[in-house]
């Protein structure tokens, strides 16, 4: 995606529709791929005379700057900065780098500013993300959407900025591809898989990533969006879900089956995951699946 190229260079695209869904609903007023080598790039969060906006902004390759309440932070690549506007920051071009790209969007909405503040409480002013990452994907696939002229009236305008902002939410519990995750944590997630029947212990998960139990606790958190006993408890309550609906076999039966240690415990995990107990989802007709999958 990245050109890696100290030429400037700006694809800039702006939206203004006539046609727009009533309610005060986000849209995207402006997307972008921009590469710049000029000092003169120097946004100041408080002077920039906009109305009210959420800009996302994400470093491809070079190197830019912000300074936010009076701290300075660099922008490399897989850096990403959320601010709204106006407010305290101010964002630019150093002297001293030779290039820096980026992309960005900037959404407006009368309702956007609670959902804004609550993601930057969770993943702060400069999260991070891969390329490949789904929050980028989605950048990608807006602009290049843009770029075709394909966002033809205010409601598909609008579809995109929700999906934008959805991803975001999402990263919020779970970023990580599995390229990414630590071979202990991979190997002790293939351990619970296969062994997710018998009564495995966090002090068995922890031996097996060959971690601290604290900090196997804190990195299989942090790669795999769960603690290791709610994975392993979403991995059982998936298993019991398929012979709720394809076997004859008892509650209490399933649930040994699957590694609980008895019927009633099963079933207050069972209801706590899927909303209702073992004994309505399987007697449910409106769910005409065999498999659940749980997140």
């Amino acid at each position: 995606m990245s050109s890696k190229s100290k030429e400037p260079f700006r694809h800039n695209y702006g939206f203004r529709f006539r046609e727009t869904p009533e309610y005060e609903i986000a849209q995207i007023h402006g997307i972008g791929w921009e590469n710049t080598i000029s000092t003169e790039y120097d946004w100041d969060g408080l002077n920039r005379g906009d109305q009210s906006s959420f800009l996302f902004q994400y470093t491809l390759s070079g190197r830019g700057m912000i300074q936010i309440d009076q701290q300075t932070h660099p922008l490399l690549a897989g850096k990403a900065f959320m601010v709204w506007i106006p407010g305290n920051h101010r964002y630019y071009f150093p002297a001293d780098s030779d290039h820096w790209e980026y992309m960005f969007v900037i959404l407006r909405g009368e309702r956007l500013a609670t959902i804004i503040q609550e993601l930057i409480g969770k993943l702060g002013y400069l999260p991070d993300f891969t390329i490949d990452s789904p929050t980028i994907r989605t950048l990608k696939l807006i602009f290049e959407q843009a770029k075709l002229r394909q966002i033809t009236d205010g409601y598909l305008n609008s579809l995109y900025a929700y999906q934008f902002i959805i991803e975001l939410q999402r990263s919020t519990t779970f970023e990580k591809s599995s390229s990414e995750i630590p071979e202990s944590i991979l190997k002790t997630v293939h351990f619970i898989d296969l062994n997710y029947e018998q009564l495995v212990n966090l002090d068995e998960m922890a031996e097996i990533s060959g971690l601290s139990k604290y900090h196997f606790l804190r990195q299989f958190n942090r790669f795999m969006g769960l603690t290791p006993l709610e994975y392993l408890n979403k991995l059982r309550i998936e298993k019991a879900a398929v012979l709720l609906k394809t076997s004859e076999q008892t509650l209490d039966e399933i649930a040994i089956h699957v590694g609980f240690a008895n019927g009633n415990y099963f079933s207050k995990v069972f209801r706590h995951w899927v909303g209702m107990s073992p004994g309505k989802y399987r007697s449910e007709q409106g769910l005409a699946t065999d498999n659940l999958f749980l997140r």
